[in-house]
């Protein structure tokens, strides 16, 4: 009979009872709820690196336009506004290009271009916008 007893023993001692199964599953369950927020995360900021990325290009491309114009052509009646790229749209499809061209006092006469493009993110808020300064000097006739 002692004999029986130590079997039993032994046996209810090996393995695992429920209560510890379902506390390591619970464990489990939230690491992995963690780890899928943090995937979520990561890709949601690789999405707004990939958009800012795209607006900078875009800013930076029409920059290079607009350095190439005659001065005549800089005028804030001439430079309104610019059209996104196709390109731009494909990825971000609420974006808005906007020019602002402010006439610089003293010499030499400059001119400030302030390049932006905005943007609202998928829940329709708006992401901060991309702005670029380019800035042009009329050239000097020399006397």
């Amino acid at each position: 009979m002692g004999r029986l007893t130590a079997m039993k023993r032994r046996s209810s001692r090996r393995g695992m009872t429920l209560v510890e199964v379902l506390a390591s599953l619970v464990i489990l369950g939230a690491a992995m709820a963690a780890l899928l927020q943090l995937v979520a995360l990561a890709a949601q900021q690789r999405r707004g690196m990939n958009e800012r990325r795209l607006a900078l290009q875009e800013a930076a491309n029409q920059a290079e336009r607009i350095a190439l114009l005659p001065w005549d052509q800089t005028s804030p009646e001439k430079l309104t506004g610019w059209q996104p790229s196709e390109d731009l749209l494909a990825a971000i499809p609420t974006a808005q290009c906007s020019v602002a061209v402010t006439e610089e006092p003293g010499a030499p006469r400059g001119r400030r271009i302030r390049l932006e493009v905005g943007w609202t993110n998928s829940v329709q808020q708006p992401v901060e916008p991309v702005t670029l300064t380019v800035w042009r000097f009329a050239e000097e006739v020399a006397p």
